[in-house]
């Protein structure tokens, strides 16, 4: 398999007649799917879409999307997710790094892709050619999908993934999770805009499971969906897990099904994690990993989750290479503190139109995670804080340096730092430091109104603190750490 629409071809050749998605009661098996991906792939070709185009998508979780992204590679062109919870200007921001020859959005999301400047076509109105044959312009070295990440610069950047890149990570799940299996059913309940949804989606179809779609994470639905759709793997957030586990229903559903879970994206607590072990009662998985590293490179196993290895995040994954290096690109002894690094088939082709910004995080065949952490005798890694100040609210991604622009754009703002501080539910939530200009009296409630259509609604600052002064050293840059320290006091690692 060389690409990752080899696998749907392969799936539907081999095993028609199997389930390969289902989505609010409606079902399509692998042959009916690998059809409507080359009619949607023959009629993108005609309408002109070449090799290398940018197809963006803006929408929330389906079978159509899934059907576009797999569309899209077959005519060689890259799809390009963008985040549905972003407001219209940073819609912009990304589609206008992307350069589209086309946005294609869900209903509700087209006044946001129009606003952005971008106007968009609805599924429904693609263009499909029946009967056709399969363009095959996929090619394993081709970027397939490019999924947005953003930087310590505030700007987004796009990984590059290729077909190989998107493959790799299919071996891995493969050798990690053996519950994926042929009729088996996944859950697929994480965006398709984040490699958690898309990602996770790939594995269940390569391996002839089916894909259980649900639109987007409404914790009691998907309680529903897993009883009703009888899911046997899932990927999931730990803060989808606390709420999951919450729930009154959640202690007489019917669970049965249920082979394995994985988890990550954020670290998880032993509460949370024992509460979910005693309410799924199946095996559960930590994976970690990156945009830029396609997803998952190390696992932790059901069986390893005890003492000490609780705080791990697990061992290097098949294919995967995974070493700590200190500030000069040499491996620590095991113990010491370091940079993450890891080496493997996952690494990204490089971010979209910055060869610098790529070659600050590829350096002699390492990528280097901007994670902070030690790795123990057996191999198993342990993060301990992030190197590039990230964080990490209930599996979304979010970077202070965008926010710390925005909310110095208020008028009654002198300064302002953004953190992350600890949250039960989230695992992290954003804190902003603010220095008021003089005579003003702005308040917390204030500035997070300001920001209300500026920051999508994950990204706002659910708390503000006024100070005198806002901690830098002699460079100008902010000392995040010791911003930090005061709301982590007594915590073991600077992670929640």
């Amino acid at each position: 398999m060389r690409t990752i629409a080899d696998a749907l071809r392969w799936r539907a050749l081999r095993h028609p007649d199997l389930p390969a998605t289902w989505f609010q009661g409606r079902t399509r098996t692998f042959v009916e799917l690998n059809e409507s991906t080359t009619e949607l792939a023959a009629g993108l070709v005609e309408a002109g879409i070449k090799p290398g185009d940018h197809v963006c998508v803006l929408d929330k979780n389906s079978d159509l999307y899934f059907e576009l992204l797999v569309a899209v590679t077959k005519c060689g062109a890259i799809a390009t997710p963008i985040n549905w919870r972003l407001t219209p200007a940073e819609v912009a921001k990304v589609a206008g790094d992307a350069q589209p020859v086309l946005m294609v959005a869900g209903e509700e999301f087209a006044p946001a892709a129009a606003e952005a400047g971008f106007p968009a076509m609805s599924f429904a109105q693609l263009p499909r050619r029946p009967g056709a044959k399969d363009p095959h312009l996929d090619l394993e070295n081709r970027v397939a999908w490019q999924l947005y990440t953003s930087g310590t610069t505030g700007l987004p950047k796009g990984a590059m993934l290729t077909n190989l890149n998107l493959t790799g990570l299919l071996g891995t799940l493969v050798f990690e999770v053996p519950e994926l299996r042929q009729a088996g059913r996944g859950l697929v309940a994480m965006p398709l805009y984040h490699i958690g949804g898309c990602g996770w989606a790939l594995a269940v179809m390569a391996t002839g499971g089916c894909m259980v779609f649900t639109r987007e994470v409404i914790p009691q639905e998907l309680l529903q969906v897993i009883a009703e759709q009888r899911v046997e793997t899932a990927f999931l957030v730990p803060a989808v897990l606390l709420f999951m586990t919450q729930l009154p229903d959640s202690q007489s559903a019917d669970f049965s099904s249920l082979r394995n879970i994985l988890y990550g994206a954020s670290p998880i607590t032993p509460v949370v994690l024992q509460k979910s072990i005693d309410t799924f009662k199946c095996r559960f998985t930590q994976v970690y990993g990156l945009t830029e590293t396609t997803g998952a490179v190390t696992a932790l196993q059901f069986e390893e989750h005890k003492g000490e290895r609780l705080l791990s995040c697990g061992r290097a994954s098949f294919g995967c290479d995974m070493a700590i290096f200190d500030p000069e690109d040499k491996e620590v002894p095991r113990g010491e503190l370091g940079e993450i690094v890891y080496r493997g088939p996952g690494m990204m082709a490089g971010y979209w139109n910055r060869p610098d910004d790529t070659a600050a995080v590829i350096r002699d065949g390492w990528f280097h995670t901007g994670d902070a952490g030690t790795m123990d005798a057996d191999g198993f890694i342990y993060i301990k804080d992030r190197i590039k100040d990230m964080i990490v609210s209930g599996g979304e991604n979010i970077y202070p340096a965008e926010l710390e622009a925005v909310l110095a754009g208020h008028p009654e703002v002198a300064d302002v730092a953004v953190i992350g501080v600890p949250d039960e539910r989230w695992g992290e939530t954003v804190k902003a430091v603010v220095v008021r200009k003089p005579g003003t009296t702005l308040t917390e409630n204030d500035l997070i109104e300001w920001s209300r259509d500026l920051l999508a609604g994950f990204k706002r600052p659910r708390s503000v603190d006024f100070v005198e002064s806002i901690p830098r050293n002699p460079s100008g840059k902010i000392m995040k750490r010791q911003l930090r320290e005061p709301y982590w006091a007594g915590a073991t690692r600077q992670v929640n």
